[in-house]
């Protein structure tokens, strides 16, 4: 009879892991760990360790399977094969899970050895999944890319759909994520029809939602509908899709769809057990987005409390803690809190060159800098927004930056901002109109009537010195290498050496302290 239940609850498991919604994976992760406990409690090790094996979708934050893993690793030798596949399990639910970089890592060293030892290339193509998706949740991008690329290069010689749906996945989003973008597009649509031969809510859902991705970002809101439609009707309470959706509808100027799906997702939250989830986190993103395009801020405090359910958890992964100091860092822009964006700047360096949600980086990065006062770093970050969704076909990301950018330039009013600020508005006027982006149009159009209405300003600095030359300046004066004035003013080496040089040359000095002179002749130190 224990044998029996112990089965039925197994193939209970894997039915509500294949059925049931993100926010109630809690219940296969119990059922298995009672049929595993039954298991062990009747000597029947060889189940049990299929049971601890067995591929539950583990989410960033949700702590299901890792004692399970711990506990069954105990039962076998540790360097057999059942060992490495424990190990690969052990690698997302230590990573994800507890948001434990370096052991998750340790964990894949071993599954890894043990699947080359034995020839296993099921398990290294199935480790190698599953340490590209820790490393994306933990910001190591790059290292996401290359082991996702080496999973789906043994997918030839391996029937594992499941592992290869899941590399494409991350490699797919993390290429999106850093501009590479015809790239991204590419496992997009590989990922969609390998996900449809799949049985299972989950990896269908989560294909959509790639492609929806993919095509948002590029401003084909009738492409992103529609695989957003199609997602939401196999996971009708996933937080990844109605957050999304409801982003796409506000953008476009459907307040009252936007509005059905901001409640969704609100409901769904309520779902949600508290802590370090993603499901709470583009809810902290874009929640203040919203406010941005809306202009309607009462319910920026939903962000704020599921901000400090994932500041607050220690297993928080980087990824997470970088929506919640996003989402943070524009409730402060939009509140023109200086002190909160001030102390949320230095983290969100890290940023830079990377999108998250439709989000761009350096066009954060440019609003909190405006919003602390320092205009002329947030004109180079708003310069680098630029070169960034030009370079990857972000066109309503790109909009966004000449706009914000335009409205920093008004704002600052230096010499020839009002001139640039007329010309990024067009710019943003154009794509904005030719892709429907009605808030942003009205919100432009104020812009151009302010902008027509007021003069150019006289240079604040002697022979066009700009405000960050001067403070480059006053550091060379002060004896500062370029290294350490990247490190004061939170910009690149690369970027310190450009203003050496157009400080050099409109100075019409030859060295450091030719310039150094310079400005101690006019007062400047």
């Amino acid at each position: 009879e224990d044998s029996e239940m112990a089965a039925a609850l197994f193939g209970l498991g894997r039915a509500q892991e294949a059925t049931l919604g993100r926010q109630q994976l809690d219940l296969a992760f119990n059922s298995m760990g009672r049929a595993f406990e039954i298991y062990v409690g009747i000597g029947d090790v060889a189940d049990a360790i299929s049971v601890a094996e067995y591929p539950l979708h583990q989410i960033a934050g949700h702590h299901g399977g890792v004692d399970l893993v711990s506990r069954a690793l105990r039962l076998i030798d540790p360097d057999s094969p059942e060992a490495g596949r424990l190990l690969s399990r052990y690698v997302l639910g230590l990573g994800l899970g507890e948001g434990d970089y370096e052991d998750a890592m340790d964990a894949f060293d071993k599954a890894l050895a043990i699947a080359q030892r034995t020839g296993d290339l099921a398990l290294e193509m199935r480790t190698l999944a599953h340490s590209s998706d820790v490393d994306y949740w933990h910001l190591h991008l790059e290292e996401t890319i290359a082991k996702g690329l080496r999973a789906i290069e043994l997918a030839d010689r391996n029937d594992d759909q499941v592992s290869e749906v899941a590399a494409r996945f991350w490699v797919g989003i993390a290429l999106l994520n850093t501009g590479r973008s015809k790239e991204g597009q590419h496992h997009a649509a590989a990922i969609l029809s390998e996900a449809e031969g799949l049985r299972g809510h989950y990896w269908l859902a989560t294909a959509l939602w790639l492609n929806e991705f993919a095509s948002r970002y590029e401003g084909d809101w009738q492409a992103a509908r529609e695989f957003n439609r199609r997602g939401l009707l196999m996971s009708p309470s996933d937080a990844r899709l109605l957050v999304t959706r409801m982003a796409l509808e506000y953008e476009t100027g459907n307040v009252d769809e936007g509005n059905e799906y901001m409640e969704g997702l609100v409901e769904t939250l309520r779902l949600v057990t508290p802590g370090p989830r993603y499901d709470h986190a583009p809810a902290v993103l874009k929640i203040p987005v919203v406010a941005r395009i809306t202009g309607e801020v009462d319910r920026l405090h939903i962000a704020e409390d599921a901000a400090a359910t994932v500041l607050s958890a220690e297993s928080a992964t980087p990824f997470i803690i970088r929506y919640a100091r996003w989402g943070l860092a524009l409730i402060a822009v939009i509140r023109g809190d200086a002190e909160v964006a001030s102390e949320h700047y230095p983290a969100l360096q890290s940023s830079a060159g990377t999108q998250l949600d439709g989000l761009n980086g350096d066009r954060v990065l440019g609003l909190v800098a405006r919003t602390i006062g320092k205009f002329e770093w947030a004109i180079e970050h708003f310069e680098n927004a630029l070169e960034f969704c030009r370079g990857a076909g972000y066109r309503p990301e790109l909009a966004w930056s000449y706009h914000d950018y335009a409205e920093t330039l008004l704002e600052h009013q230096g010499l020839g901002d009002r001139s640039k600020a007329i010309l990024l508005l067009e710019e943003a006027r154009s794509i904005s109109t030719d892709l429907g982006m009605l808030p942003l149009m009205a919100r432009v159009s104020a812009l151009q009537e302010k902008a027509a209405l007021l003069p150019e300003r006289a240079p604040a600095y002697p022979d066009g010195l700009t405000q960050r030359e001067v403070e480059v300046l006053r550091l060379i004066s002060s004896g500062k290498t370029d290294w350490e004035i990247s490190e004061e003013l939170f910009i690149g080496v690369r970027t310190v050496s450009t203003h050496v040089g157009n400080i050099l040359n409109k100075t019409n000095a030859a060295n450091r302290t030719e310039a150094a002179s310079y400005a101690n002749q006019r007062g400047m130190v």
